[in-house]
């Protein structure tokens, strides 16, 4: 039953075992090596997002102070032109004035609302983006898992047949010649 179960080795000299090894450490060596230099690409990557957020923060905070600056500085002359007028049309000018300040905050709402949404999408897809790299490295990683178990399989099998060579080249001599 054990002989059934044996896998087929190929034969190699003593001398390429060495060189086996040696090309299967340069091996997981380069793969470390893609490993980590993905791993801080996924991290640049994390870090220009950060950074390209925050500028696009600041970037709409001091456009909404810009706006609401001019908004208030433009009713405030309003406001002071019609002081100047004539009493009587100033309440009808107060309810146009109400009227523009809303119409100003529903515009800026639908620009603050356009943009927020904007942003959103932009970090869904960044997300998106960061977690199918994450997911294509996590299956790389796995696919050398897998390729370092058949090497690792190969190698002990390789070193099982040649004890078992051993073995028999010492069966044999112990039967040819030292017994008499």
């Amino acid at each position: 039953m054990a002989e059934e179960m044996r896998a087929p080795v190929l034969e190699l000299d003593r001398a390429e075992i060495p060189w086996v090894v040696a090309y299967l450490r340069e091996d997981i060596q380069d793969l470390r090596s893609e490993v980590r230099e993905v791993r801080r690409s996924v991290q640049r990557l994390d870090e220009k997002i950060d950074a390209g957020l925050e500028r696009l923060d600041a970037k709409i905070d001091g456009g909404l102070a810009r706006l609401d600056a001019k908004i208030d500085a433009r009713i405030e002359g309003l406001h002071q032109d019609m002081d100047a007028k004539i009493d009587a049309r100033t309440d009808g000018l107060e309810a146009k004035i109400e009227g523009l300040r809303q119409d100003m905050d529903a515009k800026i709402d639908a620009r603050t609302d356009g943009l927020e949404a904007k942003i959103e999408g932009l970090r869904q897809d960044m997300d998106a983006k960061i977690e199918g790299l994450r997911q294509d490295m996590d299956a790389k990683i796995e696919g050398l898992r897998q390729d370092m178990g058949v090497q690792l399989r190969w190698i002990i099998g390789i070193v099982i047949g040649a004890m078992l060579t051993m073995t028999g080249v010492f069966a044999w001599i112990v039967d040819r010649i030292l017994t008499p």
